[in-house]
């Protein structure tokens, strides 16, 4: 009979059993691995409960461990029935590629079992409970969070193992993706919705002070400032040496990313909320509070085309574009409330409006493409997933998200759910959940948009 492999924990070490169904263990042509252990060098193995294991052949163990993992420096101790093992039981082995073992038995036949070790992924989010999270991206368990106030509102970035995320108390942070220490924190004139976006070096991002910064990424320093006509809550888009923003004083601003120099301005007939830039082909597509999205060739701020959504604001919704389509969603008409916005698809080249979706639901976040399925946000409390083709709802669930946008990633959405005082994770196919996390205690709390890093399948 084939090996078999269970796993059992102990309160130091976990351990994989490998068995063969063998009447005799002692026949010398029998070999097999009966137990792995996996432990870092010069502390204990990891807690029960962290390590996942799961077979693909006879001769194949996957095991899965916790994430920021050191996979080059593990000691795999192994106790096997035959003769020896190679390589060695109890030597640290770099399993950062996999290791084949081969197990000798006393007639000198053999077989090799190759033993494959990944780190799980981490799922970052700011939340309104005054807490920034990691999390087990698969398992959905705690790693850090770090308390310092309403981070909901600025959706945080990852770039070189820095998380950069603004927060209500006017302050942008710099945190340690591995460990949630504060690295710097730059406080600014007012507090921060705009999210932060770093590049060669540099983190961009506004504030309700009507201010707009560059930071040195390393050190938090100061390197231009920009002061618009009102507030900048919008998320930046850098290219080509250009950042661009929209700001509260309905202008479109596109500046020199490395002085902080007007190239080209805007004047459109409404202000910009939380809808921020997104640059395609050349083109940057936003849309107002006075019902229009803007198509823009970026280098000069020319108006290649503008879409009307029949007095529906576009201001709480970024637009994202996707194949030859731009996806946004309506909020509500702000002079007559009843009036509420669907899912708007319009032709990336022309502006002309190719379907809508979700109609009259009310829409306040951004919405996210994977796969051939849109998922988003609506004011009835559900989380939507629509097939781009069809425009059809493929599941929805009811998590009361309060506007935060969902991330996608190795076929499972992240999203917060901050009515049901729960951070999900769910099969991006189907909506079946599979963890959810606690935040909010007990008081409804928004969460952002979540970052997602490394692998969120075992």
């Amino acid at each position: 009979m084939k090996p078999l492999l269970t796993l059992l924990t102990a309160s130091f070490f976990t351990f994989v059993f490998v068995s063969s169904c063998k009447k005799d263990g002692s026949k010398s042509g029998i070999k097999t691995i009966d137990s792995l252990t996996l432990q870092i060098p010069d502390s204990l193995a990891f807690p029960s409960g962290e390590i996942v294991v799961t077979i693909t052949s006879t001769d194949t163990i996957l095991v899965s461990v916790p994430p920021f993992t050191n996979l080059s420096n593990l000691i795999a101790q192994i106790t096997i029935t035959g003769t020896s093992i190679s390589p060695a039981s109890g030597t640290k082995q770099d399993f950062s590629s996999p290791v084949t073992y081969t197990v000798t038995a006393q007639n000198g036949s053999q077989q090799k079992y190759t033993v494959i070790v990944s780190v799980r992924g981490v799922v970052y989010f700011g939340s309104g409970d005054d807490n920034f999270y990691a999390l087990d991206a698969v398992l959905g368990n705690l790693l850090w969070k770090t308390t310092a106030g309403d981070f909901s509102y600025s959706d945080p970035t990852l770039v070189n193992g820095i998380i950069y995320a603004g927060n209500i108390d006017e302050n942008m942070y710099a945190l340690n993706a591995t460990t949630g220490a504060v690295i710097w924190k730059y406080t600014t004139s007012s507090t921060i919705e705009s999210a932060p976006t770093v590049a060669n070096g540099i983190v961009y991002f506004g504030n309700d002070g009507y201010q707009f910064y560059a930071l040195d990424a390393n050190t938090g320093q100061l390197k231009w400032q920009f002061t618009a006509g009102h507030n900048i809550s919008t998320k930046p888009v850098v290219l080509n040496g250009i950042v661009y923003f929209g700001s509260d004083d309905s202008y479109i601003y596109a500046l020199n990313a490395a002085s902080g120099s007007v190239v080209w301005k805007y004047q459109t007939g409404g202000l910009f909320n939380h809808s921020g830039p997104a640059i395609v082909n050349g083109i940057l597509y936003i849309g107002d509070r006075n019902s229009d999205l803007y198509a823009l060739d970026a280098a000069t701020g020319y108006v290649e085309w503008t879409f009307y959504a029949n007095g529906i604001s576009l201001e709480q919704s970024s637009a994202t574009v996707a194949n030859g389509v731009v996806y946004i969603g309506g909020w509500y008409n702000i002079l007559d409330f009843t009036q509420a916005g669907s899912l708007y698809a319009v032709d990336a080249a022309t502006g002309a409006l190719q379907w809508t979706a979700l109609d009259g639901l009310g829409i306040g976040s951004d919405p996210t493409v994977a796969n051939g399925l849109l998922y988003i946000t609506c004011d009835d409390t559900y989380l939507y997933a629509v097939d781009v083709n069809s425009h059809a709802v493929v599941w929805r669930d009811p998590i009361n998200a309060m506007g935060a946008a969902a991330a996608v990633s190795g076929g499972v959405v992240y999203c917060g759910g901050g009515g049901t005082r729960y951070f999900y994770s769910m099969d991006a196919l189907t909506g079946a959940t599979k963890w959810t996390f606690p935040v909010g205690d007990n008081e409804p709390t928004r969460t952002s948009t979540p970052v997602i890093a490394g692998s969120t399948t075992l």
